[in-house]
């Protein structure tokens, strides 16, 4: 969802900073990047070994999320990304089974999808709440899999995030990447069936990306 659907990424580094320099500190966009499609419990030790023990990284996230709900709730607009919705709407009328698979936490993953009028095309959301290893690990796109009652072979992932991208690559899916932050690393990039700027540009390769 962040990052491959909607440009939440730049709101969320945004209420970072905000929390952060309620705490008295800096929250800079390399550490922002360097977080990218991490859960949160991975991000954390990033976090906390950056401040080294300055701010608590409970209390931290505590803020961010009030300012992300603030933002939220005060009428902050949340954007698709370049064709993203295009692409959901593409599939979903043709008839592929259409899954979510979410770092996020379950309340803000059907909050913002109900928000933009896409969640009623998602037959599967599988979110960081449904899991006990986070991306990187596959255990994310397997179970998501296994809800939509097909093989992980026989699904076309789209990810932005290295993390998300090593995962459902290690999952055994056929993945394109359509990086918002990082660029994809030697790893994704060797095994990524396609890497596009943007959702706008898969269409000429259709019949190759589903056959």
């Amino acid at each position: 969802m962040d990052g491959l659907l909607l440009s939440t990424e730049p709101i969320y580094f945004l209420c970072y900073q905000r929390a952060a320099k309620k705490m008295g500190q800096t929250f800079p966009f390399e550490l922002y990047e360097a977080c990218v499609g991490m859960s949160t419990s991975d991000a954390a030790k990033i976090i906390d070994n950056y401040f080294k023990g300055a701010l608590s990284v409970k209390e931290l996230y505590r803020r961010t999320f009030d300012e992300f709900e603030n933002y939220i709730h005060g009428g902050g607009e949340v954007d698709f990304r370049p064709g993203a919705k295009e692409a959901v709407e593409y599939f979903y009328k043709r008839g592929f089974p259409l899954a979510l698979a979410s770092s996020n936490i379950r309340r803000w993953v059907d909050y913002l999808l109900e928000k933009k009028g896409v969640k009623k095309h998602f037959s599967v959301i599988t979110t960081s709440e449904d899991v006990e290893k986070p991306k990187p690990d596959p255990e994310i796109y397997l179970i998501t899999a296994a809800r939509l009652h097909v093989a992980p072979d026989e699904c076309l992932s789209f990810e932005d995030s290295i993390a998300g991208a090593t995962a459902s690559i290690t999952a055994g899916m056929r993945v394109c990447v359509v990086p918002q932050i990082k660029q994809p690393d030697t790893f994704v990039r060797e095994r990524a069936f396609k890497v596009y700027k943007s959702l706008k540009d898969i269409y000429p390769d259709m019949d190759e990306l589903l056959g």
